[in-house]
């Protein structure tokens, strides 16, 4: 389900829960558009997939199935007819997602909109591989991607690098140019990963907006072998599994804490004086005026490793220096609230490197 989570990288909020529809429930409505490969040749007898929100918002990771299939013709057009009541919940419009089929590669086009006309003709929705390329270098590895300006054509930007061994990613780059430099202290030791670059648009179909979204090819990247000296650290914050699921090395790890928790501590296994941290798929809820690591070697006075609070919250993925100068045998991740409400929401994994 790669595209679903590609679909709620950022660019759907233009559609809220309560948009109210404009159609009546028996009128008869008609879906046009047209699919092609990233050379503009029709893509015949394709399949495409249809899915169909709830409400009027289309970040709906959560979908599984979808609700309707329509195959394209044998020059890329496809129509599919529906009735108004299949476009709203009660007096709300329901979002669409309409995707092209799974390619091997791994690249989709989807777009997602309101119907608020009896006629919706969607933009042409046009393959994109990226031309993904992975390549080795001292320390990390390099990967390349032709742009959708490039081959499309098209004012778009904003193009986000992911990198995952499985659905959930281990690695974002926002705002990604090529090439972008994963750095071994991100890849670590894992096998298996895959990237592959997102972008997000805006169009128009008729009087509506459509959000498209194209998902390039998948790139399988060089496995590396650095190590963190926290790998298999214990770990303590309220109600933590052992062994520790924040220093296990998966990478698409997530660890959801309960409600109050405020600072996590990693206990390693020997002092070490650490010189970078790498935190994924990490998160705060409420208001905090700060977000540190600290350091510590007898876990009772705390030296400042890092500052992890950049603008007004904590980034997903970050990979920092540290600035510690002396050892430490226990490093902690900690929020301090503002007026109470701040405190740790999620972490997946936090990796130390001396």
């Amino acid at each position: 389900m790669r595209w679903i989570r590609a679909l709620t990288l950022g660019g759907l909020t233009w559609v809220v829960g309560c948009t109210e529809s404009k159609v009546a429930d028996d009128l008869d409505i008609v879906l046009k558009g047209r699919l092609v490969d990233e050379a503009g040749a029709a893509l015949p007898e394709a399949m495409l997939k249809v899915y169909r929100s709830d409400n009027s918002s289309c970040a709906f990771a959560g979908f599984t199935a979808s609700w309707k299939s329509v195959k394209a013709r044998a020059d890329g057009t496809f129509e599919l007819d529906l009735l108004g009541a299949d476009t709203r919940n009660g007096s709300i419009a329901r979002c669409f997602v309409l995707r092209s089929p799974a390619q091997r590669e791994g690249r989709s086009v989807s777009a997602a909109f309101l119907v608020q006309e009896s006629e919706v003709q969607l933009p042409v929705l046009q393959e994109w591989t990226g031309t993904m390329t992975a390549t080795e270098e001292a320390g990390g590895v390099s990967v390349g991607f032709r742009s959708l300006r490039a081959t499309h054509g098209l004012e778009s930007d904003g193009h986000v690098l992911s990198v995952r061994p499985s659905l959930r990613e281990a690695w974002r780059v926002t705002d990604a140019v090529s090439p972008v430099r994963l750095s071994d202290y991100v890849l670590e030791d894992a096998a298996g990963l895959e990237a592959f670059v997102s972008v997000e648009r805006d169009a128009k179909a008729g009087s509506e907006s459509v959000s498209l979204t194209y998902v390039s090819d998948e790139r399988a990247l060089p496995r590396r072998a650095l190590v963190p000296v926290s790998r298999g650290a214990t770990c303590t914050y309220l109600n933590a599994e052992t062994p520790c699921r924040l220093t296990n090395g998966e990478l698409d790890g997530l660890v959801l804490f309960q409600t109050g928790v405020q600072e996590v501590v990693v206990q390693l296994a020997r002092p070490v004086v650490p010189r970078k941290a790498v935190l994924r798929n990490f998160e705060v809820s409420g208001a905090v005026n700060e977000l540190v690591l600290e350091g510590s070697a007898d876990g009772t006075q705390w030296v400042p490793l890092a500052n992890l609070l950049e603008g007004t919250g904590a980034r997903p993925f970050v990979e920092v220096d540290l600035t510690g100068t002396t050892a430490v045998s226990q490093v902690r991740v900690k929020a301090v609230p503002r007026e109470t409400t701040g405190q740790l929401r999620s972490l997946g994994q936090l990796s130390l490197f001396e």
